[in-house]
């Protein structure tokens, strides 16, 4: 994530930084001339000049590297950005939603693993068709208690209620110059806005509020007929 990876890096190359000091005699060789690839520490413009990995650690003895990153405002404050799409099917007789589709689309920076950015993009859609369909926190007007406090009566989408997802990660030119940025959040909140989007498309009138659950699905049905009569 933004937060941490920028401070992670230099956290990490300036500790390496300083086992390649302590290597570098053994190799004859200035730190600055030395890399560490595939298991090697090794001279750059003279590979074959090489000691393992487990050799050069030893170079250390007893003494082991600490090295401490700076975390960059930079990268936190590069900007994020995305874009979602649904669609959903309505039962006009019951006002339940179901998500038929959903794609993202999603910016941010520098890819370092896409696997786990598509999957991070993955669950924010989950969480968002859960917050849009299903979430909601029941309170007594009265006494100021939580109704619904535990998973009994505190629903969330299950396996049926997400539909298809798909999810494209913006890298290249343009978007990995900017480095990391995080990506824990931005993608939570677009669905909320495009399952609304994509039931008031369905059904012709907007229900106001979310979670969209079948009850406001019908009042909504109903102020319309009634608009359309008047």
């Amino acid at each position: 994530m933004g937060g941490v990876s920028s401070s992670t890096r230099r956290a990490a190359t300036s500790a390496l930084n300083d086992l390649l000091a302590k290597v570098a005699p053994a190799l004859n060789a200035k730190p600055e001339e030395l890399e560490a690839v595939g298991g090697q520490v090794r001279v750059a413009s003279d590979p074959g000049r090489a000691i393992t990995w487990k050799e050069a650690c030893a170079k250390l003895g007893a003494t082991p590297v600490t090295a401490a990153g700076q975390r960059s405002m930079d990268l936190i404050s590069s900007g994020v950005a995305g874009a979602q799409m649904a669609e959903v099917s309505v039962d006009t007789e019951t006002g339940v939603v179901r998500i038929e589709q959903m794609v993202a689309v999603q910016d941010c920076g520098l890819v370092l693993n896409v696997k786990t950015a598509e999957s991070q993009v993955f669950g924010a859609l989950i969480m968002g068709v859960t917050y849009a369909l299903f979430e909601e926190k029941l309170m007594d007007e009265q006494t100021g208690r939580c109704l619904n406090p535990d998973m009994e009566f505190y629903k969330l989408a299950g396996l049926a209620d997400v539909g298809r997802f798909r999810v494209h990660m913006m890298t290249g030119p343009g978007y990995d110059e900017r480095g990391v940025i995080g990506l824990g959040e931005p993608p939570v909140v677009s669905p909320g806005a495009a399952i609304s989007n994509a039931v008031a498309n369905a059904i012709g009138v907007r229900v106001p509020t979310i979670p969209i659950t079948p009850p406001k699905v019908l009042a909504a049905l109903e102020r319309g007929s009634r608009a359309g009569r008047a």
